[in-house]
């Protein structure tokens, strides 16, 4: 069996929740005063990936963040923690776990998620990963997108559509056709009809084919994310930062998973109660539909020991 590791990008700044979270990032906001987004994210992976093969990919700036709640969490740990000179988009967050990854076990296979979403039926979506996992385990598949029946035509959301149907064990998998990103009404009304679903940025994929698309797409970002585990650990910090000044923006959908070929969707069910949780009428809208036992009623406190590191 591979090595199954998880990296969880936790470095975006959350502003367009600042009015709820209070401008904590909202990965590091606790929406029910009892664990945090990022969190919530850990314990969806827990029963499949250990903390010791996470990846959390913080930004420099959240470093007192993640401090601050692990002394004040239930939380053992968040994983391998990396922080992230400067922000030059989720390609090159996406590449800084999945260096560290390489470097430790170059057969892995990584789940790769956002750290804020909101998930109702964690078990329905471990059982994607699992089957997702599998069908790279067999060699059936290489890298698989996780997409989820939308719920209504929204110029929000990120769609992608699939090529036909199969049988047999392939069935669950659909050859990923195109990606649209953030259609206006009349399109997302189409894409619905069509049977595209919502994008939700979640991937199982190899780490070895992960890293082929940066060879092809983003070269000059993966050779610095080469380099830097080759380098005395005392000089590693220096290089990175230095070089994430160079480092021109790069956004993981955009700039590597629309050229791609070869990969596949899989899609899990409206009833998952997934969400990004992107905007304060999204967060609202989720918290009115999500299973009560996944989480209890919503409140407006934060951690006192986090909060208190942004004041």
């Amino acid at each position: 069996m591979s090595p199954l590791w998880s990296i969880v990008l936790a470095a975006g700044q959350g502003r367009r929740l600042a009015s709820l979270t209070g401008g904590v990032p909202k990965q590091f906001w606790s929406p029910d005063g009892h664990r945090t987004l990022l969190e919530y994210t850990l314990d969806r992976l827990a029963p499949l990936v250990p903390l010791t093969r996470t990846v959390t990919v913080i930004d420099r700036s959240q470093r007192a963040l993640a401090e601050a709640l692990l002394r004040t969490s239930s939380s053992e740990s968040l994983g391998l923690l990396l922080d992230q000179p400067c922000d030059r988009g989720t390609a090159a967050g996406v590449a800084l776990g999945l260096s560290a990854v390489l470097d430790r076990d170059p057969d892995a296979i990584v789940i790769l998620t956002a750290s804020d979403q909101g998930v109702g039926w964690a078990a329905e979506f471990r059982r994607g990963l699992q089957r997702a996992i599998e069908a790279i385990e067999s060699g059936d598949q290489e890298i698989v997108l996780f997409g989820v029946q939308p719920t209504s035509a929204t110029g929000e959301y990120g769609w992608v559509t699939a090529l036909g149907s199969e049988s047999g064990p392939r069935a669950a998998f659909h050859p990923v056709a195109t990606f649209v990103e953030k259609p206006c009404l009349a399109v997302a009304e189409r894409l619905l009809a069509q049977g595209a679903v919502w994008n939700t940025m979640v991937m199982v994929a190899r780490a070895s084919a992960l890293r082929r698309l940066y060879e092809r797409h983003l070269p000059a970002m993966i050779d610095v994310f080469d380099r830097a585990p080759t380098l005395d650990p005392g000089l590693r910090d220096g290089f990175l930062t230095a070089s994430y000044e160079r480092l021109l923006p790069a956004d993981f959908s955009y700039d590597l998973l629309t050229p791609a070929r070869g990969l596949s969707l899989y899609t899990w069910p409206a009833s998952l109660g997934w969400s990004d949780l992107g905007t304060p009428e999204r967060f609202h809208a989720w918290m009115a539909t999500r299973p009560r036992r996944q989480l209890p009623a919503a409140a407006a406190a934060l951690r006192p020991a986090v909060h208190a590191q942004v004041a």
